[in-house]
Parts: structure tokens; C-alpha cells; sequence
């Protein structure tokens, strides 16, 4: 009998075991994807906007090359010379200026990404220019959110007329109200909304989620009329 017992003791054991290390792994690798998507983030903010600083600190460079083209009456040069400097600035399209600089970044180059892509947008933000909610949560939330929201919206494009994305960010009643509505002909429910797939728009979800939960905000997600919305409330604190 007391064979049995330690048999059975020594079984929780392994199976616990088990359990932690299948656990803690799911973590890691929840984790390490979580990484690498900021990874690229940073680079992709980083490389842009260090362009768009050297277009800025030559500003005076290209004044004086226009002026010399135009003195000179060399209209052709000078039209194709603009059309170089629209390119390059264009690469990063200031669409939303809301106060905050992540926020700025992180919008600013998703919905630019859409842009390209032949994608209506329709934007409206403003934000507090300190925000208690960490760089990285603000990047999972509003990067994830506009993955998703580009991600639908392409695969609409042989099934609806138009195909858009509206971003709607403001302070409202001590909290940070984000609402990102895009095209979606079919309702997704219940593999999108369940998370119940492993795949890469699931995985960004549950990071949403996460994220969210963390500032005991609130995320809602509903589909209706060929559009599919997601709204997310999160408490603002008082900065002293």
C-alpha cells in the first residue's frame, strides 16, 4: 500500500511537472513572438524617421538647388527635382498628428502602409502628450490593431466596392478610446473572435488582449453590415 502511495505521489509529481514546463514554455514563445514584432516596429519607425530628418536638416540645401534651377530657367530639372523630393517624403505620410510622438509614429506609418495599398482611410486622433501606458503596450495595441484591419481589408478587395479603414483615437471621460472599423464582407465569427486558431491574427489578438487587460481596459469587437470594429478603452492617469 504505502508502494501505491509514493507511486501515485511520485505520478502528481511528473504530471505537475509536466504541466509547469508546457506552461512556461507557451509563455517563452508567446513572449519571443511578442519580441520580434516589436523588433520590427522599431525598425521600421526608426528607418523612417531617420529619413524624414535628413530630408528636414537638407531642407536648405534643396531651397537653394530650386532656386538655382529656376534662375536658370531649367524647368524640366526642377519638375523632375520635386518629384524626387515628394517621393522620398511620401514614404511616411503625416496623416494623423495626434501630440504624441508613439502614437504618431506607430499610426503614421501602419496607415501609410495601407495607403499604398490603395485603402481609404479616414482618420481622427488626438492624444495626451504623456500617457501612462508603456511605449511597448501602445505598440502592440495600435500595431496589432492596424495589422488586422489592413490584413481584412486587402483580402475585400474582389468582394466589396470600396475598402476602408477608419481610426478613431481621443480622450474620453479619463480614459484612451481607440476605435479601428474596417471592410469585412462576412462576419468572422466564430474563428476570429474565439481566438481559438493558432495563427498569426490570433496570436495579435490575444496580444491586444493581453495588453489591455494589464490597465483594466476594456476591448469589444463586433462585426455588422459588411464593417468589423474594434473598440478599446483604457484608464487614463493623472501625470503630476
Amino acid at each position: 500500500m504505502t508502494n501505491m502511495i509514493w507511486a501515485g505521489i511520485l505520478i502528481s509529481i511528473i504530471v505537475f511537472g509536466v504541466f509547469i514546463y508546457f506552461r512556461q514554455k507557451k509563455l517563452i514563445d508567446y513572449y519571443k513572438i511578442q519580441e520580434k514584432e516589436l523588433d520590427r516596429y522599431a525598425i521600421e519607425v526608426e528607418a523612417i524617421y531617420n529619413q524624414m530628418r535628413g530630408i528636414r536638416h537638407d531642407y536648405r540645401n534643396h531651397l537653394q538647388v530650386m532656386n538655382t534651377l529656376i534662375n536658370n530657367q531649367r524647368i524640366n530639372e526642377l519638375d523632375a527635382y520635386i518629384k524626387q523630393l515628394t517621393n522620398e517624403l511620401n514614404q511616411v505620410d503625416t496623416i494623423i498628428q495626434t501630440g504624441n510622438t508613439m502614437i504618431d509614429a506607430i499610426v503614421n506609418t501602419k496607415l501609410t502602409t495601407a495607403k499604398n495599398k490603395g485603402i481609404e482611410l479616414f482618420a481622427t486622433a488626438i492624444a495626451p502628450k504623456v500617457l501612462s501606458i508603456e511605449h511597448v503596450d501602445l505598440a502592440i495595441i495600435l500595431g496589432n490593431l492596424l495589422n488586422n484591419a489592413i490584413e481584412a481589408t486587402i483580402k475585400e478587395t474582389d468582394k466589396l466596392d470600396e475598402q476602408f479603414i477608419r481610426l478613431y483615437i481621443a480622450p474620453m471621460k479619463q480614459t484612451l478610446y481607440i476605435s479601428v472599423t474596417n471592410t469585412m464582407s462576412e462576419n468572422p465569427k466564430p474563428s476570429f473572435i474565439s481566438l481559438k486558431n493558432v495563427n498569426r491574427r490570433g496570436y495579435g489578438l490575444s496580444r491586444i488582449n493581453r495588453a489591455v487587460e494589464k490597465y483594466e481596459g476594456i476591448v469589444n469587437r463586433k462585426w455588422e453590415k459588411n464593417v468589423f470594429a474594434t473598440e478599446v478603452t483604457l484608464p487614463l492617469k493623472n501625470h503630476s
